[in-house]
């Protein structure tokens, strides 16, 4: 099976460069486990929505300017697609939001520190 490859992302429509791995969480729920003290187990069910962490360049495809990060992270929700011109594949967000504390390298224009959270989340293949 084939993996990465060329990759575009777009949220609500607007591109935005892809730098370096991306990370995703498929579950939309952490659970844990334990014992108690006569050795019964159990576990909890934490719901957390569908988790993804990209790393991006600090412009927009074709633009030169830095982006506004801030207003990025203060809108939403997006509509979240990223596609993998390589394996066919298209994976796609919705209702989501970005977190986190944007860093940007200056020395290379890459930004990490953010995370995307969505309601669903659904993987296709071509």
């Amino acid at each position: 099976m084939d993996f990465g490859g060329e990759m575009r992302f777009t949220f609500n429509s607007n591109p935005l460069i892809l730098r370096a791995k991306f990370d995703s969480e498929p579950s939309s729920v952490e659970i844990d486990g334990g014992a108690n003290q006569d050795n019964s187990t159990y576990r909890t069910l934490k719901p957390t929505g569908y988790v993804f962490e990209p790393t991006f360049q600090d412009n927009a495809p074709n633009v030169a300017t830095s982006l506004d990060w801030e207003a990025i992270l203060r809108g939403g929700p997006y509509n979240i697609s990223l596609i993998e011109d390589s394996t066919g594949r298209l994976y796609t967000w919705t209702n989501a939001y970005f977190e986190g504390k944007p860093r940007v390298d200056h020395m290379t224009g890459e930004v990490s520190g953010i995370k995307g959270r969505a309601a669903s989340f659904k993987k296709t293949t071509a």
